[in-house]
């Protein structure tokens, strides 16, 4: 019995020990993680609107709230939509809502009607708005006022702004009958009614695009296109860019002035027409090139000077591709080596880029062509090819001819000056360098008639041919010749003679004296019998 009774207290003792340890450690926990308060961030089930924000960012709403911001515009806030509708009742919202402090709250009255009140509230950085009312009928009544309020604002804006947009706008059902039309659209639809009968009808009965087919009212797809429309008594057309959205078993028309759009195309294509009959007058071969280097011009002297076929041009090739046809046709000066006639053409677009490409192309046939490359705007190139065979082949005659010129003078044993008239020396020969020109001068150191006077009296003696040879140059006199004996520093004998040659120049020439000896006849030999 003793025994047992030992158990029984040994047992309870034990209880009790684990029961306080338990509840130790519960208050331990307790002290050390504290319950999580509800989140203030959700808003209770709340009957009366009432909105939850993050600076504009909405982060909770009742449903009655919500309700008030359904209808809100696209792109708008939520706090700017709250605030929308709202300030019929509550004018200076915004201002209240930008001074609201930190954990402080506000309470505004309606100015509609002394029961409706608005209450802000800041909480850890989070705007509540919530609206109230005394009684849960006067809560809706209010409620309903404020939505239908903002509805017929709303509805107020729409019309204003359909009644006021230059855009003609209108309605259609499935079978092309009139429903509805903005004050654009009846505007046009009276002044293409016949002056006799704008007084007796009041709504258009005829479509006013009759050349529109009317799209299916349940096909979700947007048409458009550009159609004109001609006013009776006017001769000049009214275009417009017409827009069709089907809409609930009818269609809606958007209808946009596009006369202005219609001038400038047309004025574009004019001046198009114009420039493209001028290339096609021009001799000079044009290709322009567009930003993706597709041919996107080109006249009819390119196809005379190259040769190339007009189908071929009129594919739209890339400026490689006319390059190689360009040389299978052997319209391309062929370089000795593939490889390099490859980078030129790397290379002819890049500085025809920079406005500095320009070549003289030497065909294998004989012809020359001048190729230049100039950058045009949005990236577009523009090369002329310009036939100077004619001009290269005279060039060369007279530069055979003036090197002629000159080799015969040089193999005249005179020596000869030529001035032009403005006493400049144009032309000497290799006997007229030889007398005159020492080792140590530049050959060119003699520019005028003065220069050239002060070289020949430095080095002949005293004459008075000098003063007549500057007075020659001064006066042009083509009705004589000035001639004269001189004797040079070195004992040399010349006869010197200016005289005026074609187009105003001056001739001077020296002869030296036993080359006149020589040539002057000789007496007659008398014949013994």
């Amino acid at each position: 019995m003793l025994l047992t009774n030992e158990l029984i207290r040994f047992f309870a003792a034990g209880s009790f020990a684990l029961i306080g340890l338990f509840a130790a450690v519960q208050a331990i926990r307790s002290y050390s993680f504290p319950a999580p308060r509800q989140s203030v961030k959700t808003l209770p089930d709340l009957q009366t609107p009432a909105f939850l924000f993050d600076q504009d960012t909405l982060v909770d709403a009742s449903p009655s709230g919500a309700a008030l911001i359904a209808n809100s515009q696209a792109g708008q806030s939520d706090r700017d939509a709250v605030i929308a509708v709202l300030s019929r009742q509550f004018p200076n919202l915004r201002e209240k809502i930008l001074s609201l402090g930190t954990d402080c709250s506000v309470a505004l009255a309606g100015t509609g009607d002394a029961g409706l009140g608005l209450t802000l509230s800041d909480r850890q950085g989070l705007l509540r708005i919530s609206l109230n009312a005394p009684g849960v009928e006067a809560a809706t009544r209010h409620y309903e006022d404020l939505e239908r309020e903002s509805l017929l604002d709303e509805l107020n804006m729409l019309r204003l702004i359909t009644r006021d947009t230059p855009q003609l706008i209108w309605t259609e059902d499935a079978q092309g009958h009139l429903i509805w039309a903005n004050a654009a659209y009846l505007s046009y639809a009276d002044r293409q009614m016949p002056d006799d009968d704008r007084s007796g009808r009041v709504w258009p009965g005829e479509r006013l695009f009759a050349d529109i087919p009317p799209p299916l009212p349940n096909d979700p797809r947007t048409f458009g296109g550009r159609h004109a429309l001609q006013l009776p008594g006017e001769r000049a057309e009214h275009w417009f860019d017409i827009t069709a959205v089907p809409q609930d078993g009818s269609v809606i028309y958007f209808a946009i002035d596009a006369n202005a759009a219609v001038r400038a195309e047309r004025a574009q294509q004019e001046f198009q027409q114009t420039l493209a009959k001028t290339f096609a007058q021009l001799s000079t071969g044009l290709a322009i090139f567009n930003r993706k280097r597709q041919l996107a011009m080109f006249n009819p002297a390119l196809l005379d000077m190259t040769g190339l076929a007009f189908g071929f041009m009129s594919t739209r090739p890339t400026i490689d591709m006319v390059l190689h046809r360009l040389r299978e046709t052997r319209k391309l000066p062929e370089p000795k080596n593939y490889n390099t006639w490859k980078e030129q053409f790397s290379a002819l677009e890049a500085a025809a880029k920079k406005g500095t490409y320009s070549e003289l192309w030497e065909m294998p046939d004989g012809q020359t062509y001048r190729v230049t490359g100039r950058p045009h705007p949005d990236g577009a190139l523009a090369f002329l090819f310009e036939d100077i065979t004619a001009e290269v082949s005279l060039t060369r005659h007279f530069r055979a001819e003036i090197e002629t010129g000159q080799s015969v003078m040089n193999a005249l044993p005179d020596a000869i000056a030529v001035f032009s008239p403005s006493n400049t020396l144009v032309m000497t020969n290799a006997a007229y360098d030889e007398i005159w020109q020492r080792d140590d001068e530049s050959q060119m150191l003699v520019h005028d008639l003065r220069s050239a006077l002060r070289i020949w009296k430095a080095r002949c003696g005293p004459s008075s041919l000098w003063q007549d040879v500057e007075n020659f140059g001064q006066m042009r006199r083509d009705s004589h010749i000035v001639s004269d004996g001189l004797i040079m520093t070195n004992g040399r004998r010349l006869d010197c003679a200016v005289q005026a040659i074609t187009g105003g120049m001056t001739l001077v020439r020296f002869t030296p004296a036993m080359a006149r000896l020589e040539s002057s006849p000789q007496p007659p030999r008398q014949a013994y019998g």
